[in-house]
């Protein structure tokens, strides 16, 4: 049976899954399974029940859950009412969530008993929001339980494809994360391009082992709703967990970072996965940062079957380019080209003009895919999202990577022009992790920066003003960053000095902070 293109909504998204895939599994987590059909009915029922309850167009339904089909049924859910769905990062801690809560003021948050014993304390956390639980025995009685979430009325869904449909929290340069919104034809559309260049048929199964609140994690869901392949979610705990999965999903895909990465080299070279673990991938992708080529060369020389896709993209334009894989070996640190129907620019910093042929500059993204900005920041989607610097209609994403192009097109990270870090594929404010620090018993001024760190892209480091002799101050310092941060955003090293060093404005001076510290470690 030919199927349609599936338009540009997610509910048309969904119908061409369960036309592709019909009753044969095609979400399964932790030992269960659900049909691309099985999850159309369910995510309709809850789409219409959550309207019913008072759900309107543009209201956030938050979703903080660990892997299971309820967390794809919710957020598919709310943006098929024509809601924004919110999924909240697994790693963040209460500081982080509480931020996330305050800032989308959520009409409901979906979440369980079992998340929530990762948290210090989530029914303070949730004090006076609405709660759908999911499984038994919620945290607060006053719960609502969300498997009674579901309605049988014919009720019309329609979503306009140019609606936002989600928030994903991102961290920038400085302050606390930030909610992207994506539309309903940006995702659908970003699906569809990504399905296409990497070749997804119904015969594939995709192992996710990103989040969706991660864009990246998130597309590989949608593509394969887009192809109406096999998915399976499961969280990445270490080399052993990935070798497990390797060998009972036997997937043909597989998305990661560099860190994912740096972490399969380490166990091909050791054993610890066996080139047979991957005798099923037909192809691998990278985002998040740039793949080292030393791990790249080991996985090539233990799966030379398996396609490597290097790609980019900015949570702002959900995609941006990937690298042909019949480059990858003459050209391992490019990510190649734009995507079809996107455009990337190379802008000078400087004088704000467009380079024209090979240069360096800061990476614009034009063209579509391009979200519709920030939540309830215009001041800060103002300086991202800009009219075209070529003076055409339409805005543009400036991404803050200063990018390379050679003479054949393609492009090369170099480095971001502010001071946003990026560790184990996730990006971090500086500013985010400094503001965890503070109040710490001992602790002055703080300074936050990252030094490099290969494949798992920085190591952060931490400086601050205090009293060198006090030889607890700095597990004082990482006891209370365990409490408030994610594992991603930990120190790996803490330095505590008499003052940290100034610029003539008074802020603090980093080139001479790091240099000092740098002489301080070689003696």
């Amino acid at each position: 049976m030919a199927v349609t293109d599936g338009g540009e909504d997610l509910l048309l998204l969904l119908q061409r899954a369960a036309r592709l895939r019909g009753a044969e599994p095609f979400f399964c987590v932790g030992g269960e399974a659900i049909s691309a059909h099985g999850l159309l009915v369910r995510v309709e029922s809850a789409a219409r029940a959550l309207l019913a309850r008072g759900f309107a167009p543009g209201d956030r339904l938050a979703i903080h859950l660990h892997r299971c089909i309820d967390e794809v049924v919710a957020l598919l859910a709310a943006a098929v009412a024509g809601g924004i769905a919110v999924p909240i990062h697994p790693k963040l801690k209460d500081a982080q969530v509480a931020h996330v809560l305050a800032d989308c003021a959520p009409w409901a948050v979906v979440t369980s008993a079992t998340k929530g014993a990762l948290l210090a304390d989530q029914r303070g956390l949730l004090s006076g929001r609405r709660v759908f639980s999911v499984g038994a025995h919620p945290a607060d009685p006053s719960w609502e339980p969300f498997d009674a979430v579901a309605e049988t009325s014919e009720r019309a869904l329609r979503p306009a494809p140019e609606a936002p449909a989600i928030l994903l929290y991102t961290s920038g340069s400085t302050g606390l994360q930030k909610g992207v919104i994506q539309s309903q034809q940006n995702l659908v559309r970003g699906a569809r391009i990504v399905a296409s260049y990497l070749g997804l048929t119904a015969n594939d199964h995709v192992l996710a082992l990103l989040p969706f609140s991660f864009d990246y994690g998130l597309n590989q869901l949608l593509s394969s709703l887009h192809a109406g392949c096999r998915i399976t979610a499961a969280d990445y705990l270490g080399l052993g967990e990935l070798a497990s999965l390797l060998r009972t999903v036997r997937p043909t895909g597989l998305a990661g970072v560099p860190s994912l990465w740096h972490e399969c080299a380490r166990g091909l070279s050791s054993t610890a996965i066996a080139d047979s673990d991957g005798s099923q991938l037909r192809y691998i992708t990278n985002s998040g940062g740039r793949l080292g080529i030393d791990d790249l060369r080991v996985v090539r020389s233990h799966w030379p079957h398996v396609q490597v896709f290097a790609m980019y993209g900015l949570t702002e334009a959900f995609r941006s380019a990937f690298l042909d894989p019949r480059r990858i070996d003459v050209r391992p640190d490019s990510f190649g080209k734009a995507l079809p129907g996107v455009e990337l620019l190379l802008v000078d910093p400087s004088t704000g003009s467009v380079i024209e042929g090979s240069g360096e500059g800061e990476l614009v993204h034009a063209g579509a895919l391009v979200a519709l900005g920030y939540w309830n920041r215009p001041d800060v989607t103002a300086q991202r999202f800009r009219p075209d610097p070529r003076g055409i209609a339409g805005t543009v994403v400036y991404s803050g990577d200063i990018v390379r192009r050679d003479d054949e097109g393609l492009l090369y990270f170099v480095a971001r022009n502010d001071r946003m870090l990026k560790a184990q594929g996730h990006r971090i404010s500086p500013d985010e992790v400094a503001a965890a620090i503070a109040g710490c018993t001992g602790v002055g001024e703080v300074a936050v920066f990252g030094e490099d760190a290969g494949a798992l892209g920085h190591r952060i480091v931490v400086a601050v003003s205090g009293d060198p002799t006090d030889h607890e101050l700095p597990q004082r310092i990482m006891r209370q960053c365990r409490a408030r941060l994610p594992a991603y955003m930990l120190p790996s090293r803490v330095h505590v000095m008499l003052r940290l060093p100034h610029t003539q404005n008074g802020k603090i001076d980093y080139p001479t902070l790091v240099r000092d510290l740098a002489c301080t470690d070689e003696n």
